[in-house]
């Protein structure tokens, strides 16, 4: 076993380790068979790669790296400290807890070590400390990976006392996004069990990633622009953002604004973590007697209806070939969480994207301003959902299970494709857009109806070509989930470029008397043609 540079490290601890009655020896050995099994995991933000040879984590942190670099102007950006520190701690909390989220919930939420070990003579505490420890040490890479470079510029532009208080705050950091995400899954833990907790636990990553995206908006709304200056001005709910906690102690001890507010602001920076952590390493023993849930694949409750597959079944699919892949692509999209936690962040973002930009329209005009604008057209950003959708449909987990493609009387593969996109549509998009387009409604008003329904009919449109002209030679959940992204950027960059093309006639066309009645028209008329052209279906 690898001799890990992290491991000779941890050795120079071997005494605290002792302290609170760890078997150091046992801790260690654990900790580094488990680094050696994740050389052969390859990462999500690394997954874009062909080539898996080597250790895949450690090629990935060059990524981070380019991340990292992008937080450097924001040392720059205004006069104001506590601008540049949150928004520089608010980018370090969105990339390590996406990371966290994505790559190493497996690792918290690992029950294998307990079964493997259970006959060897290592007691709970060294398990539990292994966990930790291997769950640190990752995080440590990934933010040295991250703000290596930008910390070096701290600390020949700020000086070393800035950097050394960056360097502090960042440990707190790193303790308050472990231990909150564990304690997150904690309290699920205790609520739910077998398969019902595993689909939770999906649902909670996937918020995870949406909350951070819109926390973004939010937290530069927490300064005030004025000329070229920025002005910070307190509000109860800077409480609920961390990125502001982290910066308070910049504006306090180097700027000298000792104001209660940032006082009570950095004192959460220190005082939230460390008692998070304290509550995480108490309770651990629990938590991890209660992992043993997620080995239960029981699923409790009647078992769900499928009316709405059903419905819209009945009225989508004519064919009952199509049919069958319909039900098939439903029940399998409903099912399979590699497959949701790809797409629904998506859904989230695509869902929230047109009412953050109302929200940014908001700040300087009013409510009536708003309802007689064209700001509806934010409606378009929601074809961000497809893109992402129809590029996974692709993909699956269960792959191996694609060769019943080869074997059943199907006479074109076009209606397997036109039922799994129909149904992937209906589940997916429908809902969300329904959703956008009724609240849109109520701000807007009823001059707007045509447009709601040219934006869904150019979706539906925009949905067959994307579909279309990536899954060539693929049938729907016939290739490994973890080559979804290897020619992926590529084709969403085009086909977020190609949601101009239906933008800029629709603006144009409303400006005309009638037009927009005559683009919906238009548009319904080219939806037609591209479902024929795009997903043909030879008799």
């Amino acid at each position: 076993m690898t001799d890990f540079r992290s491991l000779r490290m941890l050795d120079k601890f071997r005494g605290v380790f002792r302290t609170f009655g760890i078997d150091y020896p046992a801790m260690r050995a654990i900790v580094g068979l488990k680094l050696t099994m994740d050389e052969r995991r390859v990462p999500v933000v690394f997954s874009q790669t062909k080539l898996k040879e080597g250790n895949q984590f450690l090629k990935s942190l060059g990524l981070y790296v380019l991340y990292g670099l992008v937080t450097i102007p924001f040392l720059f950006f205004g006069d104001s400290l506590m601008l540049q520190m949150g928004l520089i701690f608010g980018i370090a909390m969105f990339m390590i807890m996406t990371s966290l989220i994505a790559d190493f919930s497996s690792v918290l939420l690992d029950v294998r070590d307990r079964v493997l070990l259970a006959a060897a003579p290592v007691d709970d505490r060294t398990l539990n400390a292994a966990k930790l420890v291997h769950i640190t040490i990752y995080m440590l890479l990934i933010a040295g990976a991250l703000l290596g470079i930008p910390s070096i510029v701290m600390l020949a532009v700020k000086g070393p006392v800035f950097f050394v208080l960056f360097l502090v705050l960042l440990v707190f950091l790193l303790l308050l996004i472990i231990s909150l995400t564990a304690i997150t899954y904690m309290a699920m833990l205790r609520l739910f069990d077998g398969e019902r907790l595993k689909d939770l636990i999906n649902y909670v990553q996937i918020l995870l990633s949406v909350g951070i995206f819109a926390g973004y908006q939010v937290l530069i709304r927490s300064f005030e622009f004025v000329g070229v200056s920025v002005e910070y001005a307190f509000h109860w709910w800077h409480l609920l953002l961390p990125p502001l906690w982290f910066a308070a102690p910049f504006e306090w001890l180097l700027g000298g604004n000792a104001s209660t507010p940032l006082l009570v602001l950095s004192a959460a920076a220190v005082l939230v973590p460390v008692l998070a952590i304290s509550l995480y390493i108490r309770k651990m023993p629990q938590f991890e007697q209660n992992l043993q849930k997620l080995l239960s694949e029981t699923r409790g409750g009647r078992k769900p209806r499928a009316f709405l597959m059903t419905f819209w079944e009945t009225i989508l699919c004519r064919d009952k070939e199509e049919r069958a892949s319909f039900r098939f692509s439903w029940l399998l999209m409903k099912r399979e969480r590699d497959f949701k936690l790809k797409v629904y962040p998506a859904l989230g973002i695509g869902f929230i994207a047109p009412f953050l930009f109302l929200y940014i329209s908001l700040q300087d005009s009013t409510l009536a301003d708003l309802a007689d604008s064209q700001m509806y057209y934010m409606l378009y950003f929601g074809f961000l959902i497809i893109a992402s959708l129809t590029m996974m449909l692709s993909y699956s987990g269960n792959f191996k299970g694609a060769w019943v493609f080869e074997v059943l009387p199907v006479r074109h593969s076009s209606l397997v494709k036109r039922g799994t996109l129909k149904a992937s549509l209906a589940q997916l998009f429908l809902p969300v857009y329904v959703l956008q387009a009724i609240l849109f409604g109520v701000l807007f008003g009823w001059r707007i109806v045509p447009d709601l329904l040219s934006i869904l009919i150019a979706a539906l449109l925009y949905a067959v070509i994307c579909y279309g002209a990536g899954s060539k030679g693929m049938m729907p959940f016939s290739r490994p989930i973890g080559e979804a992204l290897q020619s992926g950027t590529a084709k969403q960059i085009l086909f977020m470029l190609l949601i101009g093309v239906f933008v800029v006639p629709h603006i144009l066309a409303a400006q005309l008397p009638y037009g927009s009645s005559v683009y919906l028209l238009l548009i319904t008329a080219a939806c037609w043609i591209g479902w024929r052209v795009m997903l043909p279906v030879k008799n």
